[in-house]
């Protein structure tokens, strides 16, 4: 079976979404034998096709979405803010190569004219196509799953809830995130911290979407060390917050996604205060490496941490601290472990493949 996925991140931004998207197309090849081509921006390590887009980051784009506050409130209503004029830009680039590519499906991240042209692919070729909501903004994953995708791809119920209230014709399918139980695991080598303990992992974009100063404000108050593998805009202010609240206490830097187990390991809790998740494949990670999560208390984390952590108000300096003492303070046992072996990354990999065999080419 060909496949396409349209991604156009990929080499460019270091994203989960554009990870998992990464590792989804080897595990199809590998393990299904699907051949897949990745479209995408950057270099990959699958098959792949490079694109052209306008980039989201290019300072004319953001000049001008950034020109005011009602400017910016117009592009978006529009949906042409900056990251939909990449999306944009890259289907358009793919369309020729998808046409002429003799796939039968096609997974898009294209934005409305990514579905647009998927749709138009599969009135004349009557090749079917479906959207993964890496997203939680209802406007958005509405938007695109009321274009008429074959499939909408939803990572918990309460993301299908969500999709269903702003496309209620839409055929949403749950598949969750997994886990490779045997890369992150319990008894991995640790790497060597020179940290006083207890210590808190953070793991994501410094931005301020993910909101790390709460995790630094929280383990303060927690007497804790913190840990924050990630970059981003919010790096530089994050790490001075981080100089004055956790003297000594405190270390940020990037690693490679293959030595993350090792990390998991040699901390004693993680958490990650992000306004919002699609799913969290973070706090997946760290329950199979046996480690309780602390995290925003809202359906999406819930449903991903269950009984293995603690949801609270993030927004509450007292009680995302409280929450963090308490975790560290209890002694979780096998819990986290076993709500991780309910996602192994196998079965999110055979569901993949048993929805894309699903889907009938109309050719």
């Amino acid at each position: 079976m060909k496949i396409a996925f349209v991604m156009p991140g990929v080499g460019i931004v270091g994203r989960g979404a554009e990870a998992f998207v990464v590792e989804l197309c080897a595990a199809l090849g590998e393990r299904h034998g699907f051949e897949v081509t990745l479209f995408c921006r950057g270099p990959a390590p699958v098959p792949h096709r490079r694109i052209r887009a306008v980039s989201r980051d290019a300072r004319w784009v953001t000049s001008i979405y950034k020109v005011s506050r009602l400017g910016r409130k117009v592009f978006d209503t529009l949906f042409l803010d900056p990251l939909s004029l990449e999306w944009y830009t890259a289907a358009l680039s793919a369309l020729p190569s998808l046409w002429r590519g003799g796939y039968d499906a096609v997974v898009m991240e294209g934005g409305l004219v990514g579905a647009w042209c998927c749709r138009l692919l599969r009135w004349i070729k009557g090749v079917p196509f479906v959207d993964i909501a890496h997203g939680q903004d209802p406007k958005w994953e509405g938007a695109f799953a009321r274009q008429g995708p074959d499939r909408v791809v939803a990572f918990t119920e309460a993301a299908r809830r969500m999709i269903l209230a702003r496309a209620p014709r839409a055929r949403v399918v749950v598949i969750p995130h997994g886990v490779d139980l045997d890369r992150f695991r319990p008894d991995v080598p640790p790497v060597s911290l020179n940290l006083p303990r207890p210590i808190v992992l953070c793991a994501g974009a410094v931005d301020a979407h993910k909101r790390m100063d709460l995790a630094v404000e929280a383990a303060s108050q927690a007497g804790a060390s913190l840990v924050i593998l990630g970059e981003g805009p919010e790096g530089a202010s994050v790490d001075r917050l981080a100089a004055v609240r956790l003297p000594g206490r405190y270390l940020r830097r990037t690693v490679p996604r293959d030595e993350m187990p090792g990390w998991y390991a040699a901390t004693d809790c993680f958490t990650l205060p992000s306004r919002t998740e699609s799913f969290g494949l973070t706090y997946l990670e760290a329950l199979a490496c046996g480690r309780s999560c602390v995290a925003p208390d809202d359906e999406v984390r819930r449903e991903v941490i269950g009984e293995a952590g603690i949801c609270c108000d993030v927004t509450d300096p007292e009680a995302y601290a409280g929450a963090l003492a308490a975790a560290l303070a209890r002694d979780w046992g096998e819990t986290p472990r076993r709500r991780a072996e309910r996602f192994p990354v196998t079965a999110t990999i055979d569901a993949y493949a048993a929805l894309l065999r699903g889907l009938k080419k109309t050719e």
